[in-house]
């Protein structure tokens, strides 16, 4: 069986159509045909069933399935560490982070990081802490980072960064801010939220359930840029999360705080990686150079937040 032949097989496995395969991989439907007829003649059966809305694995490719997702990934550790040893210290760092964390956190590591290694190539996707662990457990993504969540899976090891310092926010306009003091006066106010399975929207959820409160009202939920989401809070009378770091650049522009710093939990920033994937030197280095600037950043921590509050 072919590598690549395997690696078709699991993309229209998960899209459950060879339309929306041949989307994703940009290749004719006809190229992933003749990939799939190749496949099912080496395993001597049928691996998907063919219907009108698009195919579904039979028992047999059911049963491959997992095999399958285990030789890719293992065939992809290993062009991995081939790539990185020829390399050496260039190479590309595929990264999958919540899109909070981009402005404030990852691009000024990247900068830093890009300025000593400036053979590194990065590719980032901005997906939410349980779409970027997926990048991974996948395959697509060497590292991820985003909120630290209860359900890491076992596969993915973790390490934690620092809190997200989150909060409330409304447009510094909105009418009714000066009454804004406990969540209690927030039961009723309609949010721009990311959707129920992130951990930012957790982390009000949780709040507003242990006061006793209804869960919150969302009139906009997102998956994408926190940046377009800023901007509607500033057009809207939405109430909004926003990382106190968000505050002191152009994006916060407008957005007031709404009650004490203590009105959230704060969730913890955390980095992942496969914990029987292959990590280059490259990969391994920039997450130690995350760890080390968390940590600087850290320590100035308390004096942003004493500006904000001036």
């Amino acid at each position: 069986m072919r590598i690549d032949d395997l690696r078709v097989f699991l993309l229209v496995a998960q899209h459950g159509s060879l339309h929306r395969a041949t989307e994703h991989i940009g290749v004719t439907q006809s190229a992933l045909s003749k990939a799939l007829a190749r496949l099912e003649a080496d395993a001597g059966m049928r691996l998907f069933e063919r219907t009108a809305r698009g195919v579904t694995l039979t028992p047999v490719g059911q049963t491959l399935l997992e095999r399958a997702r285990n030789v890719v990934l293992a065939a992809n550790d290993l062009q991995g560490e081939v790539e990185a040893q020829a390399a050496a210290r260039a190479g590309k760092i595929r990264l999958a982070a919540t899109p909070y964390l981009f402005s404030w956190l990852l691009s000024p590591v990247v900068a830093r990081f890009l300025a000593r290694r400036p053979l590194a190539t990065f590719s980032i996707e901005t997906r939410l802490t349980q779409g970027a662990i997926l990048s991974l457990q996948s395959g697509d993504a060497d590292l991820a980072c985003g909120g630290m969540t209860a359900n890491v899976p076992r596969d993915v090891s973790h390490i934690p960064l620092r809190p997200l310092r989150l909060q409330v926010v409304a447009r510094s306009g909105h009418p009714r801010l000066g009454a804004f003091k406990t969540l209690a006066d927030l039961a009723q106010e309609r949010w721009a939220l990311p959707q129920a399975s992130s951990s930012l929207y957790q982390v009000l959820a949780d709040e507003f359930a242990n006061n006793g409160l209804p869960a919150p009202l969302v009139a906009v939920e997102w998956t994408g840029s926190g940046i377009s989401i800023a901007e509607l809070l500033r057009d809207t009378d939405l109430l909004g999360l926003v990382p106190q770091r968000t505050l002191m650049q152009p994006e916060g522009r407008d957005l007031s705080v709404i009650g004490e710093p203590d009105m959230l939990r704060q969730p913890e920033i955390a980095m992942f990686w496969r914990a029987d994937g292959y990590l280059s030197p490259l990969c391994i280095e920039f997450r130690d150079e995350l760890v080390a600037f968390c940590k600087e950043d850290d320590a100035t921590g308390g004096r942003v937040e004493h500006a904000l509050r001036l």
